[in-house]
C-alpha cells in the first residue's frame, strides 16, 4: 500500500473523514460552501447552520467543536 498503511487503516481515515461532514444535531449530511472568502455549513435535513468560517477546514473543526 502507501507506506506502511494497510487497508483498514486507509478505511478508517474514509470513515473519520465522512463522520466530521455530519451534522451535529442529528447525524445527517452537511454542505459546506464558500462565497468571498466566508465558508459555512448547513444540514440538508434539519436545516442546522455554522456561518463565518474562513475555509472549508474551519468549517468542518467548526462542526466537531459543536459536537462536543
Amino acid at each position: 500500500m502507501n507506506g506502511n498503511r494497510t487497508v483498514s487503516d486507509i478505511l478508517e481515515r474514509v470513515r473519520e473523514s465522512r463522520r466530521r461532514k455530519r451534522c451535529p444535531n442529528c447525524s445527517a449530511v452537511v454542505s459546506v460552501r464558500g462565497f468571498r472568502g466566508e465558508y459555512r455549513w448547513e444540514c440538508v435535513d434539519c436545516d442546522a447552520l455554522g456561518i463565518g468560517y474562513t475555509s472549508r477546514s474551519a468549517a468542518l473543526q467548526g462542526i466537531q467543536q459543536r459536537r462536543g
